[in-house]
């Protein structure tokens, strides 16, 4: 009977917990707008991206999680056939410089001028699927794969969820779902 008791304290406790994490999401909290310099390399098997292509969805995703809209994307690896076997690439690759909300960080300097802006922010859910609307499709399940392992870790994200599953050379055999919380800023009023 005693051992029932104890799941039981347990199990309450671990409710507690979760639930207190629930009552944390969605509350507003002080964040500043950090720039980062990333960058971003493709090497999908099954779908081959034009430079504005591949540009144009890491662009789109970076919007759709929060990042400010003065993002900058430069598209590397497109001269040419010649160009792409110097920088030894089979594909574009992109440098990123985009200002994404971020914790501050005590006695920390701006880089740049309105690096560390402060702003209202909260962790909000998100979710990268196939979506028509958003022209993410099947065939974009190896650079979303690319895009959770290099960009997705330098976000602020927390309960970050993976289900990616691409079967190379085969558009129609992968799967992806990244789902978590991401911190974006609150509209001004």
């Amino acid at each position: 009977m005693r051992s029932v008791w104890a799941l039981a304290g347990v199990g309450l406790m671990f409710a507690a917990s979760v639930w207190s994490a629930d009552a944390d999401a969605g509350k507003p909290i002080a964040a500043v707008w950090s720039e980062q310099h990333l960058r971003f390399f493709y090497m999908g098997r099954t779908s081959r991206y034009s430079c504005d292509g591949l540009r144009d969805k890491v662009r789109a995703m970076l919007l759709d999680l929060g990042a400010r809209r003065d993002l900058t994307i430069t598209a590397l690896g497109c001269e040419g056939t010649s160009a792409r076997a110097r920088l030894g690439s089979l594909g574009p690759s992109l440098n990123i410089v985009v200002s994404t909300p971020a914790l501050p960080v005590p006695n920390q300097k701006p880089l740049h001028p309105g690096d560390l802006g402060k702003v209202v922010a909260r962790f909000e859910a998100f979710t990268i699927t196939s979506d028509a609307f958003r022209n993410m499709g099947m065939a974009d399940c190896e650079l979303v794969d690319e895009f959770a392992h290099q960009i997705l870790p330098k976000l602020v994200t927390r309960h970050l969820k993976q289900d990616i599953s691409c079967a190379p050379f085969q558009e129609s055999g992968g799967r992806f779902l990244v789902r978590g919380e991401i911190l974006r800023t609150l509209p001004s009023r």
